[in-house]
């Protein structure tokens, strides 16, 4: 937008299954890994998403061994991937990702396995984690941004913004302990390669019901295109 004058997510240790993406405005992929799965939850960091204003794409990240027992089966087992807090363990998490982000003319879907194949309509892209590679946030083991500032509206229906994952992660051994269990679970060391393609909006997601929110132009006070305010139009491949 032009001027004429001068929710922090934490990634949880015990997830919920098919809650908790919706909950954070995300949209979460079980990948496989060589040892069990991993759960892959990417989204903004701020919702709702509004042009021109700093946002961060979250990538947050934990293992995955399926449910706890009866009476408990919305409760995932697994741990967070934390880079940070396993630096000094023997087989130390790792995180190896770049994410690039997406600006298409309307909210596609990817396709291929785990949403591998990149969606129709890819206008430009930009690998953010090229000038901020992704850093795990304070005090949210397993949640990683990377920080830009979204500059065009794409609602969804003209213009819509997207993200792509891609490279590798490690998580080392680990435990757990479902609410039931006496003792706890182990949790096997496992490495995933990941190549994921996430798309904004209802129209864009590969795994209903979960969505994470496309780009706005928010509400704008006490400027107007009087003023010089001039919100911007969806981004072409001619630019502004």
């Amino acid at each position: 937008m032009k001027v004429s004058s001068s929710v922090a997510l934490a990634a949880p240790s015990v997830l919920a299954l098919g809650s908790v993406a919706p909950a954070f405005a995300h949209e979460l992929r079980i990948l496989p890994a060589n040892h069990g799965k991993i759960s892959l939850l990417v989204g903004h960091h701020v919702e709702p998403v509004f042009e021109d204003s700093f946002n961060a794409v979250d990538v947050i990240l934990s293992t995955f061994d399926g449910a706890c027992p009866a009476p408990n089966t919305s409760i995932s087992i697994g741990q967070p991937i934390d880079a940070d807090g396993t630096m000094a363990a023997k087989d130390p998490d790792t995180v190896n990702l770049q994410v690039d982000a997406l600006y298409l003319f309307k909210s596609v879907p990817p396709t291929g396995p785990f949403g591998s194949i990149a969606p129709v309509g890819i206008i430009t892209q930009l690998t953010l984690t090229n000038q901020f590679p992704l850093k795990e946030a304070f005090s949210s083991p397993g949640t990683y941004d990377s920080w830009y500032r979204p500059t065009h509206p794409g609602n969804g229906t003209k213009g819509a913004y997207g993200f792509h994952v891609y490279g590798t992660v490690h998580a080392g051994p680990n435990s757990f302990s479902c609410p039931t269990d006496t003792t706890p679970r182990t949790l096997a060391a496992r490495t995933a390669t990941i190549n994921a393609y996430y798309v904004c909006g209802p129209a864009g997601r590969f795994t209903p019901p979960d969505n994470f929110g496309c780009v706005t132009a928010i509400q704008h006070f006490p400027g107007d295109a009087r003023d010089g305010y001039e919100p911007n139009r969806p981004f072409t491949h001619n630019g502004f």
